[in-house]
């Protein structure tokens, strides 16, 4: 293209310079032109005669650069024409082509987003379903502990049941091995006081204010006081009798010693359990109960109907759960 602009300025410049020359001398008229326009055309037809074919393509390759020329320059124009029509502010095809771009870049946006949401959704999937494996997991352990729980709170209420059903039998047995004993409880105490000195006041003391029971030291197995000395209080004395016989017999006069001056209290010698039951029944309902006593370890009251009854052991629970009244 380059090749082909350089020609035609040559030409141009040739031209240009003939011009010149015929210009430099105005003088010569018109005789002068006639020659140089009759020897062009003769030189002219010459010269088209004389002509090569290698001279004739010379020629023509300068036409076909500028026809190249001329249509680049019509395409660029084509171009530039398109360019100023898309740059418009009506454009429908820079409307069109830029919602193509948008509208491709939201299907390529949308669809990295939904891979991305469709990934997330499956880990959110196998998390939640992780989470739910170790909810059950939870529940079945919770399950198991509270099973557990309560067959240990079974279990616990059981032993305590046992447990209480053992100390009620034991209490029974202890009971039973107490059945020819009594409590005697007023008679003077003193230090260091041996077991036949405390057998002969017990002797004494019977004898004087129960004289028909006439009890010797044959009916007596063995006697001891309970507990350390003390000054102040007389300690009280186990009874061990050898016949039943002879204990019931004292028990049937136990009133007559405690209407005494210096009051004789004589009961059965009863367990701890009894004993606290016993006081319980004794204190605990004194608007109920009138009247309070034991019998072979046994324990009876009587009401305000003058009913009399047994405490049993099934009532131990009752009577130990009242409340003890307010002094």
């Amino acid at each position: 293209m380059s090749s082909t602009r350089l020609e035609n300025t040559t030409q141009q410049e040739a031209k240009d310079e003939k011009s010149k020359t015929v210009n430099k001398d105005p003088k010569a008229g018109d005789k002068r032109n006639r020659e140089i326009g009759s020897l062009s055309s003769v030189s002219e037809a010459d010269s088209s005669l004389s002509i090569t074919p290698k001279q004739k393509k010379k020629k023509q390759k300068p036409d076909q650069n500028e026809q190249n020329d001329n249509t680049i320059m019509s395409e660029l124009k084509e171009i530039n024409k398109k360019l100023s029509n898309v740059l418009t502010k009506d454009s429908y095809e820079l409307r069109d082509l830029v919602k193509g771009i948008v509208n491709q870049l939201k299907e390529e946006l949308l669809g990295s987003i939904t891979l991305r949401v469709e990934h997330l959704e499956g880990e959110l999937f196998e998390k939640t379903e992780e989470d739910i494996k170790l909810s059950k997991e939870i529940e079945e352990v919770k399950t198991q502990l509270k099973n557990r729980e309560d067959e240990n709170e079974k279990l616990r209420k059981s032993i305590k049941t046992q447990e209480k059903a053992n100390e009620y039998k034991f209490n029974d047995i202890e009971q039973y091995s107490k059945r020819s004993n009594i409590k005697i409880e007023g008679i003077r105490d003193k230090d260091n006081e041996t077991a036949i000195e405390t057998a002969e006041k017990v002797l004494e003391t019977i004898n004087r204010h129960i004289p028909d029971i006439k009890l010797c030291y044959a009916d007596i197995d063995i006697t001891h006081r309970i507990g350390p000395f003390e000054s102040k209080k007389n300690r009280p004395i186990i009874v061990k009798m050898i016949s039943r016989m002879r204990k019931t017999a004292i028990m049937r006069n136990a009133k007559t010693l405690r209407k005494q001056k210096d009051p004789i209290y004589v009961n059965d010698n009863l367990t701890k359990l009894n004993t606290h039951v016993f006081a319980c029944v004794r204190k605990k309902q004194k608007d109920i109960v009138t009247s309070t006593w034991t019998r072979d370890g046994n324990i009876f009251y009587r009401d305000v109907n003058e009913m009399v009854h047994k405490v049993s052991q099934d009532q131990f629970q009752y009577w130990l759960e009242l409340p003890w009244p307010s002094t």
